[in-house]
């Protein structure tokens, strides 16, 4: 049965990994070590090459690791998290969350066969946040009928990786477990500073991006914000405090998240101009915008990615007649309230 669009994002935000909660107090974006800075000047990074990883480990490195353990995958190996059975937010931007973040974020194949394996320097403070907002339970290390979880620090990086295939089962644990192990260490035992684009939407408000008011003029009836779905984890961790990204989710004001009808959702990369270059769709031009283009998502979402100077930011909408069908004009307000400054209320 089809699920109905948007409405994913409550019920299957407190299940998943990629859960998420209130909008928390964001942190800058931390470097894997406290080191006194040299007076040598750092070159600025190019806003649209992939931020450097903080450790020696790659996707290269994380895939040999894989197709050792479960085969060669049956899609490409992709530098970004999955999107197999994640929540309809995650597409975009959240998928490139750990890179901003100076460590990686790796994934392959499709059901019944796929992994995820992410690795986040600064573990101390990303455990400790994570564990304040309820999304991280302690080191795991397990494997169940067709599935494995690992999540555990060496020094002070972080390795959370899931595994799909029908013959994983519980005497996988120690092999698998050997592999992200090697894999940790090589990462904890080079860790080194990086540099980072400073951007302007780290921890911005979504009512920043657009107003209640503004979706609800062009949308024709009220509408009420939401940016508290349940749930929380260390890939929310990562996303929303340590990056400073937003998922900003826009409904009718009748009825509950799970009856409201949708008008718009957004989610944010800061700096992430760099991981828009990599998505497809047809350019369009929007003022203000230094590019953008339109796609369209596995369940009928109408996707209008911007650029904003270094920003990333996501737009999608649903044409099923409970939501709007373009986000160009939502696309457009957004850009203006962000290059131009809000509009006055009327």
């Amino acid at each position: 049965m089809r699920p109905r669009p948007l409405l994913v994002l409550g019920a299957a935000a407190a299940l998943l990994l990629s859960g998420c909660a209130s909008e928390p107090t964001p942190e800058p974006t931390r470097s894997p070590s406290e080191s006194t800075p040299t007076p040598t000047a750092t070159p600025t990074p190019d806003p649209v090459v992939a931020p450097e990883a903080a450790f020696d480990v790659t996707c290269d490195d994380v895939a040999a690791e894989m197709a050792g353990l479960l085969g060669e995958p049956s899609t490409p190996v992709a530098a970004a998290l999955s999107v197999v059975s994640a929540s309809s937010w995650t597409p975009g931007p959240m998928q490139y969350a750990f890179q901003r973040a100076g460590g990686i974020g790796c994934s392959a194949g499709d059901v019944p066969g796929y992994w995820e394996v992410s690795i986040v320097p600064g573990a101390e403070s990303v455990i400790a946040g994570a564990t304040e907002r309820g999304g991280y339970f302690g080191e795991q290390r397990r494997c169940e009928v067709g599935v494995c979880v690992f999540e555990f620090r060496d020094g002070d990086v972080l390795l959370s990786a899931s595994l799909a295939d029908p013959a994983l089962g519980a005497g996988d644990v120690e092999r698998i477990g050997e592999a992200l192990a090697r894999l940790a260490s090589l990462a904890a035992g080079s860790l080194r500073d990086v540099a980072h684009i400073d951007s302007e939407i780290v921890g911005m408000p979504c009512e920043r991006f657009i107003t209640e008011e503004q979706v609800a003029t062009i949308a024709g009836e009220d509408v009420t914000l939401f940016t508290d779905f349940g749930g929380w984890s260390v890939t929310s961790e990562v996303y929303q405090v340590v990056n400073g990204s937003r998922i900003c989710y826009y409904t009718s004001a009748e009825g509950d998240l799970g009856s409201a009808r949708s008008y718009l959702g957004i989610t944010t990369l800061p700096a992430g101009a760099w991981a828009l270059e990599k998505q497809g769709g047809t350019p369009i031009e929007i003022e203000g915008a230094e590019s953008a283009k339109t796609s369209t998502g596995p369940h009928g979402e109408n996707i209008l990615d911007v650029r904003v100077g270094v920003d990333w930011i996501r737009l999608f909408t649903y044409d099923n007649g409970s939501g709007a069908s373009d986000p160009r004009p939502l696309a457009e307000q957004v850009v203006r309230n962000l290059t131009v400054g809000p509009t006055a209320p009327q």
